[in-house]
């Protein structure tokens, strides 16, 4: 699965399970706040009809409307009422909120119920008229407090937030989770691509490898023999070309044994070892290299670290590298090898001050016959990455931000000595 179906495979369900969340949300919402008006417009039609009643009766018996809402002031759901006369002159009004009545002639909407916004919230408004005996036309006001409504979608809404975070989060956590496991996925089908390559790569190599040096070992060996027994009998003024010769013949048997030893299985035997002492000993063993190209090998290790490993194996790793760091390195440069343990894992660097790599290049330099060295054979740090995965580690590579390389080598199985 590719990143885009990916995207798509989690994307479009995510959506649409907010998308359908926040519509049955907001269609909850709406129900609730329908249900209530309409309970509210119920209520307030049955208590205007009881009140009018009572009202034309206390009219009619009094003579006047003055009072005539008194005893009705402490009606529990009625938050504002007034009695107003034919012009919409209010003659008489209590409101529990007192010196506010939500009334105005002017905004008032022609329909007998309305809503309006007032300092206790939402107002459910009730205006009907009513006529006495005497065909005397008077108009009633009343008010509902949709208090408890507003709480009611406040809270609603409140939880719809909560809720929908909550789906979001989980949703990212969810997809973090599936991207990662992806990636992983992904790098590891790569690597057994990659694997599976070079491993069929390396079977061709080996046979062609074997091949050669079997066929090229012998007459070498033999040519050898052939110096040695002309060095013994040749004239004086030849012993130099004699000697030129032999040393060739010997750097060419040289060549094909390093050939022949990258096709071989590694036998690892590991022992306790310390990885400072290990250290230590290739760089005195480089000492030589390190003085002619006048560059500094300074070794940074904080602590004794120990380890299962096969000392002479993972030693010529570390030669490896410093060797290579040394070769690439200019008068006056420095080589840092720096030691430390992460969670458990040695972890070894080496880092010189030399031109580095260029990227494409370096996505390479661990295979096998790829070298930037003129007399290079390319196999120095392919056996490096054979030797730490051998250990159950890896090596990388990374540009230094100042310029030069940083090689480092992790093997888990680390601790303090």
């Amino acid at each position: 699965m590719g990143k885009r179906e990916l995207w798509v495979f989690f994307l479009l369900p995510y959506f649409l399970v907010v998308g359908l969340f926040t519509i049955m949300s907001y269609l909850n919402r709406q129900a609730i706040q329908h249900g209530v008006e309409s309970l509210a417009k119920e209520q307030l039609q049955a208590t205007a009809a009881i009140l009018k009643a009572n009202i034309k009766e206390y009219i009619e018996a009094k003579g006047s409307p003055e009072g005539a809402l008194d005893k009705f002031s402490q009606l529990e759901d009625v938050y504002f009422m007034a009695l107003l006369d034919e012009n919409e002159k209010v003659i008489d009004w209590h409101s529990r909120f007192e010196g506010y009545l939500p009334f105005s002639r002017r905004n008032r909407p022609a329909s007998e119920f309305w809503v309006t916004e007032s300092p206790v919230g939402s107002v459910f408004n009730h205006y009907s008229s009513f006529k006495t005996k005497n065909n005397q036309v008077y108009r009633l006001y009343l008010g509902y407090s949709l208090y408890g409504l507003d709480q009611l979608l406040s809270r609603s809404q409140k939880n719809f937030y909560l809720i929908l975070t909550i789906i979001a989060l989980a949703g990212l956590i969810i997809f973090a989770g599936i991207y990662r496991l992806h990636q992983s996925f992904q790098r590891a089908t790569e690597e057994a691509i990659r694997q599976a390559e070079e491993k069929e790569r390396f079977k061709e190599i080996s046979g062609f490898t074997a091949g050669v040096a079997h066929e090229i070992k012998n007459p070498l060996n033999s040519l050898v023999l052939l110096f040695e027994l002309l060095e013994k009998k040749a004239p004086p003024e030849f012993s130099r070309l004699v000697s030129q010769g032999k040393a060739e013949a010997h750097k060419a048997a040289a060549v094909v044994d390093r050939f022949s030893e990258i096709i071989k299985p590694l036998n690892v035997k590991k022992e306790p070892i310390i990885l400072n002492e290990l250290l230590q000993e290739e760089i005195s063993s480089l000492h030589s290299l390190a003085e002619s190209r006048q560059v500094e090998i300074e070794l940074r290790a904080p602590k004794k670290i120990g380890l299962e490993a096969d000392r002479l194996l993972l030693g010529r790793a570390v030669h490896n590298l410093l060797k290579n760091a040394l070769e690439v390195s200019l008068s006056g440069q420095k080589v840092l090898v720096q030691l430390e343990l992460i969670k458990k894992t040695a972890v070894c660097s080496v880092i010189d001050q030399g031109p580095g790599l260029e990227q494409e290049r370096a996505e390479k330099i661990f295979e096998p016959f790829v070298t930037s060295k003129e007399n290079g054979l390319g196999v120095g740090l392919y056996l490096v990455r054979k030797i730490v995965e051998a250990h159950g580690g890896r090596v990388n590579f990374r540009k230094h931000p100042e310029g030069g390389s940083i090689f480092t080598i992790e093997i888990p199985g680390g601790q303090d000595a």
